[in-house]
């Protein structure tokens, strides 16, 4: 079963109104400063109402209790019921409380259906935690044994080369990126294509080290721009630990196949330390060409299940920022 961490508070009466709460903390709030670890652990606060509408984590114990707790009297504080008061106010509650008994007792056998039904539900969803723990482990080796087999991706696509001799230019995204950095940052750059960004990362005196699987790209950036450029496998994706305190990607992560994003940040995942910023961008579009003819990119990545993705590796303060040239930069922390 997943544990709960104590730091949750959930609010399960539907009397509160968790606005007017949120504003009273909000107004504390600005009373007094707040460190940034009580920002964090007020973000983890869960407010859920009674009601089905809130979507509450099904507890087994709460249903039963509520199922078997039957029909309970008013407690007659409704306006329209302050006329009913006195003997009348009684034996009106009386009759309800036998109601319910004689209810309780003639519904034995469904009490009993009830408990077996609840029972199975029970055990299925402990299968379905297996099951998924199961399918988690299968994929990953999957996923391994996937890159295992496509250590290089052949042919070079002319997506890999049309953009050797492009503008020195920066689009608004890889503006942003940069925007985002220091001079006195440690910068570990993946995948720069050919260059063009790193030669702004010169221009910023933005010290940086850069990581390529493309022999040619390689190549060209070691004799034209960097000698701060590392040629990389597949099996390995990144350079050993220690990492640098800051990892950007400028390029469209959608140009890589999926098992190669795969392997990506799974590795990033666990060779990075804490406190390291991520920012990369990509487009499920090629918007670099007039042509009413668009090359296909090898992956689309969907927005909603790539944040989630980074939420089950470990890492947090996802922001999702949109630019004026059609491409997203995801920035987030480990």
């Amino acid at each position: 079963m997943e544990e709960r961490s104590s730091d949750i508070i959930e609010i399960k009466d539907s009397s509160v109104n968790v606005r007017e709460l949120m504003e009273e903390i909000e107004s504390r709030l600005a009373r007094r400063p707040v460190s940034k670890e009580e920002l964090e652990r007020l973000s983890r606060w869960k407010f859920s109402p009674q009601s089905p509408e809130g979507y509450r984590e099904f507890d087994a114990a709460e249903t039963a209790h509520l199922f078997e707790k039957g029909i309970s009297p008013p407690k007659f504080t409704n306006p329209k019921f302050k006329y009913i008061r006195g003997p009348i106010r009684w034996l009106f509650i009386k009759l309800i409380e036998l109601y319910a008994f004689l209810d309780k007792k003639l519904s034995e056998n469904r009490t009993r259906a009830f408990y077996s039904v609840l029972n199975e539900l029970i055990l299925l969803r402990g299968d379905h935690e297996k099951l998924k723990r199961k399918f988690e482990k299968f994929y990953n080796e999957f996923v391994e044994l996937n890159y295992t087999l496509k250590k290089e991706i052949n042919p070079e696509f002319v997506w890999s080369n049309e953009f050797l001799y492009e503008e020195e230019t920066l689009e608004e995204s890889e503006t942003l990126i940069l925007s985002r950095l220091n001079p006195g940052d440690s910068v570990l750059a993946i995948n720069p294509e050919w260059g063009k960004f790193l030669k702004q990362l010169l221009k910023a005196q933005i010290e940086f080290k850069a990581v390529t699987w493309n022999k040619s790209q390689y190549s060209y950036i070691k004799e034209h721009i960097t000698n701060s450029v590392s040629l990389l496998s597949f099996e390995e994706v990144l350079p050993e630990s220690p990492l640098p305190s800051k990892i950007i990607s400028n390029t469209n992560l959608c140009l890589l196949p999926n098992w190669v994003l795969e392997k990506l940040f799974k590795s990033l995942a666990s060779k990075t330390s804490s406190g390291t910023e991520f920012i990369f961008r990509y487009s499920n579009y090629s918007n670099r060409m007039v042509s009413p003819f668009q090359p296909i990119l090898l992956t689309q990545i969907s927005e909603s299940a790539f944040r989630e993705f980074l939420q089950k590796l470990g890492f947090k303060n996802i922001v999702d920022t949109k630019a004026g040239d059609g491409f997203s930069v995801f920035s987030f922390r480990k």
